[in-house]
């Protein structure tokens, strides 16, 4: 009997190797959360876009979001449907995360009156609408969609004229993203994130870059200069993924190194809730679905 104990203290020293001790204890650097297109309007359903009830499944997917250790959470954009009214009831929802927010401006958060435009930025906490982070080694970036658009801008401005002009050319050429619910960044921005990458690599940052419409696949609903951002994401050694909404079916590519996941839209959510814990660590993302939202692991490259 005493033999026997020593053979099976023998066997699991063996199985349980220091690394794998190692391995059972890792635990993420941090936390942060996702969500996207929650697009609440005080409208009827249309199809799978539940208007109303995103109300119902924001309240639960924060709750759920509540119970992680979360350094941030990121609203990828679409809070709202239309009118500026439609702010008042998920914004009050999302006072009650633990964690801090971070908007990134969709098309349909400016499907509003040209008299309140100029109010959502501040209301989103984003002055700029785009800027950057750090939490540990990983740079988060948070781009403007909206910079190049009609919606983001008022009629008869200079910046709509602008937009009038590249969607014009843009259908002239056959361009499936040639639509009036797109966007797209402006050379200022644009520069703006080149800097920001390679300020990224000298200090040995990942980045991780967040933006409302996808560069990848080209759907009809990617960026309107997503070549230009995509070639950029692609040169730059440093950048790890990029997260984007719009695509209410979701989407995941995985291109030269960079994992292109876009999250599943609340409003079209056939779960209670929607969204996503993502896992940092030193060499890769680990997602956490909610809901629909699918478990993935992201390595980096």
């Amino acid at each position: 009997m005493k033999f026997l104990s020593i053979i099976f203290m023998l066997v699991s020293m063996v199985v349980l190797s220091p690394s794998a001790y190692t391995q059972q204890a890792e635990s993420p650097q941090f936390s942060f959360g996702v969500i996207t297109d929650i697009q609440y309007a005080d409208k009827n359903q249309v199809g799978l876009r539940n208007y109303r009830g995103s109300l119902i499944t924001l309240e639960n997917t924060v709750t759920e979001l509540n119970k992680h250790e979360l350094s941030f959470t990121v609203n990828l954009g679409d809070l709202i449907d239309e009118d500026f009214a439609s702010y008042d009831k998920p914004m009050a929802l999302l006072e009650k995360s633990r964690a801090k927010l971070y908007h990134v401006f969709g098309n349909h958060d400016y499907s509003i009156a040209d008299e309140h435009k100029e109010k959502v930025p501040t209301l989103l906490g984003n002055p700029k609408g785009y800027h950057a982070f750090t939490k540990g080694n990983i740079q988060f970036v948070v781009l403007n969609g909206m910079d190049i658009s009609l919606d983001g801008h008022r009629e008869g401005s200079k910046g709509y004229a602008h937009a009038e002009a590249i969607l014009a050319d843009m259908n002239a050429a056959g361009a499936n993203n040639a639509k009036p619910w797109n966007g797209g960044i402006g050379s200022k921005q644009f520069n703006w994130f080149r800097k920001v990458l390679k300020s990224g690599e000298k200090n040995g940052w990942k980045t991780v870059v967040f933006c409302h419409y996808p560069v990848l696949p080209e759907n009809g609903l990617q960026l309107l200069n997503h070549n230009e951002v995509l070639r950029l994401i692609s040169d730059s050694p440093g950048v790890v993924a990029y997260f984007s909404g719009h695509h209410h079916g979701g989407n995941y590519i995985l291109a030269d190194g960079v994992h292109h996941l876009t999250f599943y839209g609340m409003v079209e959510s056939p779960t209670d809730a929607l969204g996503a814990v993502v896992d940092v660590y030193a060499d890769r993302l680990e997602i956490r679905g909610i809901g629909k939202q699918e478990d993935r692991v992201l390595s980096f490259r």
